[in-house]
């Protein structure tokens, strides 16, 4: 299970098994000395978030994620283009933070059984039947894979169209969706991305128990604060990872 901490006013959340790795790493929530926005940071939070999550002279890499599959290998050179599209990240470099973006999606973070390679993914309800977290672990080509899944919209507040329903059954996830006579179903992401990562012989997982949704106090959520509340933004939260020193 996850593990929140606070420190220095920033509330976030670290993984047991990737903290046992070695390897640098981050949830965040929306609460700083400010509400804490992954999607505005200036330079002086940047800086800040790099701390926290064990990397203080990293650089951070992040793409235009568009609830698809494509997973990008960040490689020698300079980082990815800011409209460079992708929904996973995956590198074997030092010095570097992957980072993906979420008000409601799911966050993974992947480390190899050495910690000498990671990914980071953004999976969407559209990624997952899409397949973005097999694909991520296909190009991170590892074995022993640890993974965390962060907090993301909870299957209680995660009503969707028969549309979306039929969808996840057609990709053998309909054992996460649930069904109630005269009511909308429902589908729970978190047990979607851990029962593909388990398909996958990934057996070291930490997750969550928070939800976007229903933590206000902790989180931003697109559903809450825009589809449902009509506000016309919400922040994003983070989840960044990097290689094992060595």
């Amino acid at each position: 299970m996850l593990e929140r901490f606070d420190e220095d006013g920033l509330t976030a959340y670290r993984s047991p098994l990737l903290r046992g790795l070695g390897v640098p790493h981050l949830f965040t929530t929306r609460r700083g000395p400010r509400d804490f926005d992954l999607g505005a940071l200036d330079d002086r939070s940047r800086a800040r978030l790099k701390l926290a999550a064990g990397a203080a002279d990293a650089r951070i890499a992040h793409v235009r994620q568009v609830h698809g599959a494509r997973c990008l290998r960040v490689g020698a050179g300079p980082l990815p283009a800011g409209d460079a599209e992708a929904d996973a990240l995956v590198t074997e470099l030092a010095d570097l933070l992957l980072c993906v973006h979420v008000a409601d999606c799911v966050p993974i973070l992947l480390a190899s059984a050495d910690g000498g390679r990671v990914a980071a993914v953004h999976a969407g309800w559209r990624g997952i039947v899409a397949g973005v977290v097999e694909r991520a672990l296909d190009v991170l080509g590892a074995e022993g894979v640890t993974a965390a899944i962060g907090p993301c919209i909870s299957a209680e507040h995660f009503e969707v169209g028969p549309e979306v329903a039929e969808a996840f059954a057609r990709a053998g996830l309909g054992d996460t969706v649930r069904e109630q006579p005269g009511a909308r179903p429902h589908v729970d992401l978190r047990a979607a991305v851990e029962q593909q990562l388990r398909g996958r012989d990934v057996l070291r997982i930490d997750t969550s128990d928070r939800c976007t949704y229903r933590d206000a106090e902790e989180f931003y959520s697109y559903r809450r604060d825009v589809t449902h509340a009509g506000r016309g933004h919400t922040g994003r939260l983070g989840a960044l990872i990097g290689v094992r020193e060595a």
